[in-house]
């Protein structure tokens, strides 16, 4: 069967529902994932889903897929992506399934995928998708069952790892997504006094997209945090595998500073390493180095970050999108829920206010990252040029993208694995010291790329 390469991303597999990804195409993915797994010695593959409206027939199209082949497949219906990846180690499963977009609008959708407990990305889905489009698939009767108790086991599962001895008062944002039914309930049960703000699951996304790491999409979130002085506002993406924060003095933190006020606490009962990804803001580094731990940066990428973490043995480690990684036998994985939670114990354990626990953090500026369009097929090669004219005259850390480190400030620049572009991103001191490195980098690369830019491969203006 044909099927539209371009669905096949690095870290998942995502398109537009009903143009490039269809039922047809999901059922072909489930036959040829189902005979992966089944190739690797496995059968048992737990399936979910969120709340999109294209996902109901796409779960179907997929367990038929499934089944073809032979598989034993339960299906937990609609749930947290982590949700999925704790069934799959709480019930010994295989694989697992989610379809899921995660915070893409809603006109699109995808499915993330596992093998046994590790993320199937890479390799793995390029693997799949060259089966996908020659075959042979397995076949066999399969079996189907559904478990609708798995949220009660997440839920308690959660509350034996977590010890939060103070009542808050917080606010969650779940855009629409998956995490508004789990969230609420378990916060509820930690003893907190729980504000909801768009905890209906609603495929649409009516309010704003689900997502976290855009400042656009915590705006009410902010405003309900004030308007009913709450301790702290927690905003999760449409699949709950990342969350942001909101202080109770209205501050918006990104996932490398609620990385760091976890690690300011965890860091005065035991030491050890921190992962962070190549865009974490240096303020998480002073943080680790003035608590005595050991700052370990890995590439951008949550399962880059998850191996990293797994490697080095870390407490913890994360990605300034908001992807958050504990050493925990059971909750391994990136999970937003199981992150806030912990985030709670931290504030908890402090006995301070957010607020307080911020202005503890080094203050540095940063800048929405510039996204500069160039095609998939050009990107790579276009870093490559960037990577050996810039070596000629700067020093950087290189983790599949470049970390430039100035004395009061760093830049990065990286191809996106998600998208057609070369990302950048600037963190200083001042503002004054933002735009000076700024300036200077969007010069080095205008220079760089002189002949990709006159050809139309780089989309590039020097003006901010």
């Amino acid at each position: 069967m044909s099927v539209d390469p371009t669905i096949f991303r690095e870290y998942d597999i995502r398109g537009v529902a009903w143009e490039n990804l269809d039922p047809q195409v999901c059922t072909v993915l489930g036959a040829a994932y189902g005979s992966m797994i089944q190739d690797q010695g496995g059968r048992r593959i737990v399936v979910g889903r969120d709340g999109r409206v294209s996902s109901p027939d796409f779960s179907r199209a997929l367990i038929a897929g499934l089944l073809g082949t032979g598989c034993e497949v339960i299906d937990i219906g609609v749930v947290t992506t982590p949700m999925v990846y704790f069934a799959v180690k709480h019930l010994e499963a295989a694989g697992g399934v989610v379809i899921t977009a995660s915070h893409n609008p809603a006109q699109y959708n995808g499915l993330k995928l596992r093998k046994g407990a590790l993320p199937f990305s890479g390799e793995d889905i390029q693997a799949l998708r060259r089966l996908a489009e020659s075959g042979p698939f397995r076949e066999g009767g399969g079996h189907l069952m559904r478990d609708s108790g798995i949220l009660q086991e997440y839920l308690s599962a959660v509350q034996e790892r977590v010890k939060v001895e103070r009542s808050f008062r917080i606010v969650i944002d779940a855009g629409n997504g998956t995490t508004g039914l789990v969230a609420p309930e378990l916060f509820r049960q930690l003893g907190c006094d729980v504000k909801e703000l768009y905890c209906d699951v609603d495929g649409s996304f009516p309010y704003h997209l689900p997502d976290p790491s855009d400042e656009e999409n915590v705006g009410d979130l902010v405003a309900a945090v004030q308007e009913y002085d709450a301790d702290v506002g927690i905003a999760y993406d449409g699949d709950g595998d990342r969350l942001g924060l909101v202080s109770d003095g209205g501050e918006i933190l990104s996932g490398d500073l609620i990385v760091a006020l976890i690690v300011g606490e965890m860091l005065k009962r035991e030491p050890g390493t921190v992962v962070f990804d190549l865009l974490s803001s240096r303020a998480l580094i002073d943080v680790i180095e003035r608590g005595g731990g050991v700052a370990r940066m890995a590439p951008t990428g949550y399962t880059r970050v998850m191996d990293e973490v797994r490697r080095s043995k870390a407490l913890i480690g994360g990605e300034a999108s908001g992807h958050i990684f504990f050493q925990d036998e059971l909750f391994d994985f990136d999970d937003g829920i199981f992150a806030s939670a912990k985030f709670l114990e931290a504030l908890s354990s402090s006995g301070r206010t957010l607020s307080s626990m911020v202005a503890e953090i080094p203050p540095y500026c940063s800048a929405p990252e510039i996204k500069v369009p160039c095609a998939d097929e050009h990107k790579f090669a276009v870093m490559d040029r960037i990577r050996e004219c810039l070596g000629q005259r700067f020093e950087f850390v290189d983790l599949d993208g470049l970390r430039l480190e100035f004395e009061d400030g760093w830049a990065s620049v990286r191809a996106s694995h998600t998208s057609p572009n070369i990302a950048l991103v600037f963190e200083a001191r001042s503002r004054e010291r933002l735009d000076q490195i700024r300036d200077l980098m969007m010069r080095e690369l205008a220079e760089c790329c002189a002949e990709e830019i006159s050809s139309g491969v780089l989309k590039f203006e020097i003006s901010p």
